[in-house]
């Protein structure tokens, strides 16, 4: 048992030694358990930088990680320090543990030594200087500062707006949709009528609303043509049917009325969106809604009107639609009504 205590040792020391001679971050070559396993060792807190390989802003603070002499100091004897490639497989399973939405790269997240999360903010060309890099770091390691605390913040009545938007994006990025509304709706109350369009929103609302009732987006929807001209139509029309898909395809669109259904296909007509277009987006949702509520004929027939329309079914299609209409349902009636499309298999 000592000869190994003294192996790691060893081997931690001689990993340290290199992170010296190179001047910046020393990442930690192994797996991410090896990692937390290492800090637990140390007893210091992890920093994983989620990237994505060919992201040119991962490549720009790749270049900072490696060269910039303050960062790695402080980093390194701080941190035990690791890179995670979103779309591996140990990332992926990661991510799912702990609910982690990766709304783009680099995200740099801080954890304790037992895997509790301490921080986590995404980044962009504008953060990668030293004294961000370093301050955002220092913020991690402190309990008034870190995201971790935002959540009793927020409980406790904390209302600042640039505190609402950054956890509210926080919310997003680890899957809080509840608190995400919540903030967002408490922002959007206290925005007066003359900024309700101004740029800083319309980036709230690109990059953070998830609510089609919140009132910056009901303002966007009522002023299309002043978001158009200041925003770009196209800008607005995506960021307009995200907010609409978002909303629709959550797990409260179950407890939707008909009434809320008819206003948000009024809002993707006000975008442009054909009407075939418009009824696949509903379909399945709304179906699903009718096959709960014992309406299987109502239901079948909300499907049947929707294929009839679809140029061609091919046989994937089908198959999604029957596997799709017989776990809701064993009505033969409504299965009769669809078995023309259950046949092109």
């Amino acid at each position: 048992m000592k000869k190994i205590a003294l192996l790691f040792a060893f081997v931690v020391g001689l990993v340290q030694a290199q992170a010296q001679v190179r001047g910046g971050i020393n990442f930690f070559k192994g797996t991410l358990k090896s990692a937390f396993a290492l800090a637990q060792a140390q007893n210091k807190p992890l920093f994983v930088e989620i990237y994505a390989i060919g992201c040119p802003h991962c490549e720009n603070f790749k270049k900072t990680f490696d060269a910039n002499a303050k960062v790695g100091a402080f980093y390194n004897k701080t941190f035990i320090n690791y890179q995670l490639e979103v779309n591996s497989p140990e990332a992926k399973a990661f991510r799912q543990k702990h609910n982690i939405y990766v709304l783009s790269t680099p995200l740099m997240s801080f954890w304790d030594k037992d895997e509790k999360l301490l921080h986590i903010q995404s980044a962009g060309d504008e953060q990668n200087n030293e004294a961000y890099i370093i301050n955002m770091g220092e913020r991690a390691i402190n309990p008034q500062m870190q995201s971790a605390t935002w959540k009793s913040y927020f409980k406790q009545g904390m209302n600042d707006d640039n505190f609402l938007i950054e956890y509210a994006y926080t919310c997003r990025l680890l899957c809080d949709t509840t608190d995400n509304l919540a903030a967002m709706r408490t922002y959007a109350q206290k925005q007066k009528p003359e900024v309700m369009s101004s740029p800083t929103n319309f980036v709230v609302l690109q990059k953070i609303i998830m609510d089609d009732e919140n009132p910056l987006f009901i303002n966007m929807m009522n002023h299309l043509e002043e978001f158009n001209k200041k925003f770009g139509a196209q800008n607005v029309k995506v960021t307009a049917e995200n907010i609409i898909m978002y909303s629709l395809y959550c797990s409260r669109a179950q407890q939707y009325l008909p009434e809320k259904f008819t206003q948000m296909k009024e809002y993707l007509r006000r975008l442009g969106i054909d009407e075939q277009s418009i009824r696949g987006r509903f379909v399945w949702t709304e179906s699903t809604i009718l096959f709960k509520a014992g309406k299987d004929i109502e239901a079948a027939n909300l499907i049947d009107a929707f294929c009839k329309n679809v140029k061609q079914i091919d046989k994937k299609d089908a198959a999604f639609i029957e596997n799709f209409v017989k776990t809701k349902t064993t009505n033969s009636a409504a299965l009769e009504k669809l078995d023309w499309i259950f046949k092109k298999k």
